[in-house]
């Protein structure tokens, strides 16, 4: 193991530099939600697409209503009726004449003006005829292109695709779109104590933690398996993992034990590290590649392999995905202070409830000890993070949160 600690920040520099974005594939935009885009997208079409009635009314020409009055209305003869979405051949608004036209319908040509059916004689549509109408003061006509011209830029490439996203992209024309290959993870857990057979066997909620993280950031869990603690059963678990997957992220085997096998094995691959990492929970960290697929080697206590995963697992999925490796800490105040030693940064589990004063946000259980205690760190809603240079937390102090998967 190295002799010298690695930073959180050096140790993720690390990990970042092994993964590189995935190729970029074409899909349907209505299948697209939580992808990441590969390019730049621009409207390829206007919206709206043709002038259109933005009110239920009639379709006039403004010099037959100008300086009309309801005490001194125009008498139009209506020629046609344009309902919203139905071809109606070319409709043409002549003098002294009106064109009953629906929300959302075309102009029909030489009308330059829509007067709300609320403002005509009757207040309702009549079938044909006349109809007294007058000026209402505006023109009730959405102009092609006026919200979103053709050619306006839409989204960049490493936006996550968000329903309004997808929705704005067919809007304008697009039936596909580009986008990031969803990362396929293969998950390893090691340790002769997870065994069914094993006298002492304990249950593998690793495993079901990293399945259910991997999947909530938009990848693809292409197997879970079991590696005994023997380096045939290891190598054999990490090359199928390495057939079928873009990052293999293992837990297990990092101590300093003769059974500790993965971190040793990690090490010794192109550009491995089995390194001690300023943190607390999470101090052993591995990496390296298996046939040339990156390998994340993470402790097996679940605490330090919950943190792990928020630290550098998710930092390298954003990448594989297109995504910002980072979208920047969030803060929160701390309502209750701690006390605590620096030299390490700490992941503190942070309970959130209202107060007279607003939110109140407070340690759960008990800082800086118990760290293999899932009690607290898997119940929290948000996770603290002290800085490796702070000792003792105190009321009212900024702390950097993370949300966790």
């Amino acid at each position: 193991m190295d002799a010298i600690a690695h930073t959180v920040e050096t140790y993720r520099a690390a990990v970042l530099g092994l993964v590189r974005p995935l190729a970029a594939e074409r899909v349907q935009v209505a299948a697209a939600v939580g992808r990441v885009l590969a390019e730049q997208t621009i409207a390829r079409t206007p919206v709206p697409r043709f002038d259109n009635a933005a009110m239920d009314g009639y379709a006039v020409r403004e010099a037959d209503v100008e300086g009309t009055t309801p005490g001194r209305p125009a008498s139009l003869v209506v020629t046609a009726c344009a309902p919203a979405g139905h071809r109606h051949g070319r409709l043409v608004v002549g003098p002294g004449e009106a064109v009953q036209i629906m929300t959302g319908a075309p102009i029909p040509e030489g009308a330059d003006r829509v007067i709300p059916v609320e403002e005509s004689s009757t207040g309702s549509f009549v079938d044909r005829g006349k109809v007294l109408l007058w000026d209402a003061g505006k023109t009730h006509i959405r102009r092609t292109g006026e919200d979103i011209a053709a050619g306006d830029p839409l989204l960049s490439a490493g936006d996550e695709l968000t329903a309004r996203g997808l929705a704005l992209l067919a809007a304008t024309g697009h039936e596909e779109v580009l986008v990031h290959r969803r990362p396929r993870v293969a998950v390893i857990s090691s340790g002769d104590e997870l065994s069914a057979q094993s006298a002492g066997a304990i249950p593998d909620s690793n495993a079901v933690y990293l399945r259910a993280a991997v999947e909530s950031l938009g990848g693809i869990v292409s197997s879970c398996r079991l590696a005994a603690d023997d380096p045939i059963s290891v190598a054999r678990v990490l090359d199928a993992a390495a057939c079928e997957a873009d990052l293999i992220v293992s837990t297990g085997g990092l101590g300093a034990g003769t059974r500790d096998l993965l971190g040793r094995m990690a090490q010794a691959t192109l550009g491995g590290i089995l390194a001690r990492v300023a943190m607390r929970p999470g101090r052993p960290q591995a990496l390296g590649t298996w046939s040339g697929v990156p390998w994340l080697a993470l402790p097996g206590t679940p605490t330090a392999a919950f943190v792990s995963f928020e630290a550098f697992v998710r930092p390298a999925l954003n990448r594989l995905s297109g995504r910002p490796v980072s979208a920047g800490p969030a803060a929160e105040t701390v309502s209750e202070g701690w006390s605590g030693s620096p030299g390490a940064v700490r992941f503190v589990p942070l309970d959130v409830s209202d107060s007279p004063g607003g939110l109140s946000i407070r340690p759960m259980g008990h800082p800086g000890r118990a760290a293999h205690a899932l009690s607290a760190m898997f119940a929290a809603p948000l996770i603290g993070v002290v800085g490796a240079e702070t000792g003792d937390v105190r009321a009212g102090q900024l702390l950097r949160v993370i949300e966790p998967a």
